[in-house]
């Protein structure tokens, strides 16, 4: 009986702090779009501590109904905070019913990613080096030369946690990424299932056929 009293008040107490968080994270996120003039859509839900770095207005979009996770008490698998960084003319865009959790995503081109996107924790999205292959300008420090190339990712993908998307990568409609993937400068066709590193497609899983 004891036992049910202290459950019923650790679950009551976990409640109220799930929506404080909610209702600050949310508000903290929208201010901060709203100052540096980037958009967000309807029901834009926020947990947890996201960073968004951006130099210019309208780099980074949020389309409606987007869930950003970056608590711990929320999914136990993140390791550190979401981070949205856009270098440059770089742009990211989120489509509408899409959800992320702790995701690290930068950009010096674009990232899109679509409608119904389901990205797992700690997945990392470059769409570019962050330093370039000759070691002479790296010696010197000099952000020259870095290769880059847009990264599409269509709607209703699945990302498994920890996998890492890398430069000039398409990623098919319905398709999944297995945990822990790599891919780099890869098509991978609608209703694909992608696993290992470097990513190898194993299977297609067209529910139609």
């Amino acid at each position: 009986m004891l036992f049910n009293y202290f459950n019923l008040i650790f679950k009551s107490i976990y409640k109220v702090r799930i929506k404080w968080m909610l209702y600050w994270s949310t508000l903290r996120v929208k201010m901060l779009l709203t100052i540096v003039s980037c958009s967000y859509g309807k029901k834009l839900q926020v947990y947890g501590h996201v960073d968004c770095r951006v130099k210019t207005k309208d780099q980074l979009k949020f389309g409606d109904n987007v869930m950003l996770i970056s608590s711990r008490i929320i999914n136990p698998l993140i390791r550190g905070d979401m981070i949205f960084e856009c270098i440059e003319s770089g742009e990211i865009y989120i489509g509408d019913n899409s959800g992320l959790s702790a995701v690290i995503i930068s950009s010096r081109m674009k990232v899109s990613i679509g409608f119904n996107v389901a990205i797992g924790a700690n997945v990392q999205i470059f769409d570019h080096d962050f330093h370039s292959l000759d070691y002479l300008k790296r010696r010197k420090n000099k952000n020259e030369s870095i290769k880059v190339a847009e990264i599409i990712i269509e709607d209703d993908v699945f990302i498994g946690c920890d996998a890492i998307i890398l430069k000039g990568t398409h990623i098919g409609a319905r398709s999944i990424l297995g945990a822990g993937t790599v891919v780099s400068n890869m098509y991978i066709p609608p209703d694909s299932i992608v696993v290992g590193n470097p990513g190898k497609i194993i299977k297609n899983h067209n529910l139609s056929e």
